[in-house]
């Protein structure tokens, strides 16, 4: 969702990035040592989000997910942002349709956080590893579209197997040209989609 990200930070919201998991036991092209990986991940997504306009990306340094006080550790860190930065809007990955498992419960922990706290906003799920059929916000990110492809260029260590940029960039364009079967005109050259989770 960095085109969306983007977009709203040249609007002037204040947009907060909140990194759960330090990504050491993502694949590792650069065959460092997890602790090396981790820490690299940190810089490359502190590059990346300041080429987004991010005000502040917040890591909560946890391994994994999957362990159940990493999993209540994640929640409560979660909760003390939200009350640090009252949001308007709250994006997460989707705890069902992203396949990716560590996704999955990154998702799972902010839709039951937000529902246990009871936080009055606006909660929209975007795509990463699972596509969404039908969605409820469809956002034209045509202007910010170079920021994004610029930002997921600063995660060297999982670009380097894999262009992610290339198929996120695609994904992009065919969201903007297949957005509407009925329409007569493509509406934009780039669009992000999202599911309205609350």
């Amino acid at each position: 969702m960095g085109g969306t990200a983007a977009k709203l930070a040249e609007a002037g919201a204040n947009v907060y990035s909140l990194v759960l998991t330090d990504g050491r036991r993502s694949p590792n092209p650069f065959h460092l040592e997890r602790a090396a990986l981790a820490s690299l991940r940190k810089q490359e997504a502190e590059k990346a989000a300041a080429i987004l306009g991010v005000a502040e990306t917040i890591f909560c340094d946890l391994e994994d997910l999957k362990a159940s006080e990493n999993y209540q550790t994640a929640k409560q860190r979660l909760c003390n942002q939200i009350e640090r930065f009252p949001p308007s809007e709250i994006y997460t990955l989707h705890p069902e349709l992203d396949r990716h498992r560590t996704h999955q419960l990154a998702g799972k922990i902010v839709v039951e956080t937000v529902r246990e706290i009871q936080v009055n906003c606006a909660l929209w799920a975007y795509e990463v590893w699972g596509l969404f059929e039908r969605w409820d916000r469809f956002e034209d990110i045509s202007s910010t579209i170079g920021k994004k492809i610029r930002a997921i260029g600063e995660h060297k260590s999982q670009i380097a197997s894999i262009p992610y940029g290339e198929g996120v960039a695609g994904l992009n364009r065919w969201r903007a040209i297949f957005s509407d079967p009925l329409q007569n005109e493509q509406s934009c050259a780039f669009a992000e989609v999202f599911l309205q989770m609350k």
